[in-house]
């Protein structure tokens, strides 16, 4: 009888270790962009950060959070996924105040526009935050919204039965992606090297469209946390492409309702021009950023929250070793998309046009000419080179000419160039807009 007990406590005992271990594996999501933003996050010390970013993706295709530490000494960290929903707000920002309880909250308000909650939506959320009862009550009130059954929220009670559609990638690529210490900067492909033309579909408007009852509802919740707690909080939207004219009026609504409560709302959605974005390649589809964007958006946004909320510069202090690590990688991965002065600030002339009419020809086995339109204003012209689509873009030229011959190729090998206009302020060049995708030639 004894030894009959002593099996059965030994077969419950390893069951427990088992179900322990799978819940604790299978809650995790194999989505590496949320595993570098929401799982990443809580491998930040308490009270590093200044600032938390939530939201949908606008988020991490917006905010770059390593270029704001390499501008400005920065730790302001996105904690999103995609189409979070605004009615999660509230209980990220109390379980990002457990270790975070100083920081600026920035809120994505464009996530109004995201109002087709699904079970998928939930996990993704939920995927890396630890267990707790806020934890629970963010399952149970979204859970509410959708009025999903008991069955339904079995899934989200039991991870492993919701990740049965991604056993397979488990097998093929390992249990889940490791959190890279890049504090969510993004270098996912599309980013880094697609671009969108977003001239035609980026829209303005006055109008005002009615949000739904539980937005509102939820909008005013999450304020009258904020006002009781003494939560700086600030809402910010974005210049981007909509669907359609009533998608930017429920965003207006909303941000008339957060201004009427006497919140903090920077409102970029027609400020496109302010922050520096060019339309017609600044975007890699109608709503997200490409690294190019990113930095002009980033660097927007630092400057307002040092103005605004104080934010001071920790660059230098060895506490923040861990964002330097994060930087030196994250220039590696990021050099063969952006030129060099791109990540800088301060040293940009926006009046000066994009070249025009560049062309690239060959001159010659080892030999290539590049010649280009002249530009207003510009004093002489920075011309760069780079072999393929990995290699590294390096200023092979100034002239004061529009032309430019590079000798010393490779034959077979692709070259890309592009031409930046630049006028001197001392001993200093203002760079001017270029083509981020340049003119490729092969000999």
């Amino acid at each position: 009888m004894k030894k009959s007990i002593l099996k059965i406590i030994a077969f419950i005992g390893i069951f427990i270790i088992l179900f322990t271990a799978m819940t604790a594996v299978f809650s995790n999501h194999p989505d590496f962009r949320i595993a570098q933003s929401i799982g990443a996050f809580y491998d930040e010390p308490a009270g590093s950060l200044q600032g938390v970013y939530i939201g949908s993706s606008n988020c991490y295709a917006f905010w770059n959070a390593l270029i704001a530490w390499k501008n400005h000494g920065l730790t302001v960290f996105p904690y999103s996924c995609a189409s979070m929903p605004i009615y999660a707000t509230e209980y990220v920002i109390r379980e990002a105040r457990k270790t975070q309880p100083d920081a600026v909250f920035i809120v994505n308000v464009n996530s109004v526009d995201y109002d087709d909650l699904n079970i998928t939506h939930i996990y993704h959320i939920m995927s890396y935050m630890p267990d707790s009862e806020l934890k629970r009550e963010l399952r149970d009130h979204l859970c509410d919204l959708l009025m999903l059954d008991r069955s339904q929220r079995l899934e989200l009670d039991f991870p492993w039965i919701r990740m049965r559609q991604y056993w397979t990638e488990y097998l093929d690529e390992g249990i889940i992606p490791r959190i890279d210490g890049m504090k969510g900067a993004s270098y996912y492909d599309n980013f880094l090297s697609r671009t969108f033309d977003l001239t035609r579909r980026y829209k303005t408007t006055e109008k005002r469209t009615p949000i739904s009852p539980n937005q509102q509802a939820c909008l005013e919740h999450l304020m009258d946390y904020c006002d009781a707690e003494g939560v700086r909080v600030l809402f910010v939207s974005v210049p981007r492409g909509e669907r359609s004219a009533e998608s930017l009026g429920r965003i207006n609504t909303a941000c008339d309702l957060i201004r009427e409560r006497g919140h903090d709302v920077l409102y970029l959605t027609d400020q496109a021009d302010a922050v520096h974005l060019d339309l017609s390649q600044d975007f890699y589809e109608i709503k997200h950023t490409n690294i190019h964007g990113a930095i002009k958006f980033t660097n927007y946004l630092s400057e307002y929250l040092i103005e605004a909320y104080g934010l001071e510069d920790r660059r230098g202090d060895p506490a923040y070793a861990s964002w330097d690590s994060g930087l030196a990688r994250y220039l590696n991965i990021i050099a063969p998309y952006v030129l060099d002065f791109e990540l800088d600030v301060g040293n940009r002339d926006f009046t000066l046009k994009a070249p025009r009419g560049v062309e690239v020809a060959p001159a010659g086995d080892a030999r290539a000419e590049i010649a280009w339109r002249p530009v207003k204003g510009a004093e002489v012209y920075c011309v760069y080179r780079k072999e393929g689509a990995t290699g590294v873009w390096e200023r092979v030229a100034v002239s004061e000419d529009c032309a430019f011959a590079d000798d010393g190729l490779k034959g077979g090998v692709e070259y890309r160039y592009t031409v930046v206009p630049a006028r001197r302020s001392g001993e200093d060049l203002l760079y001017g807009n270029f083509s981020t995708f340049g003119r490729s030639i092969t000999l």
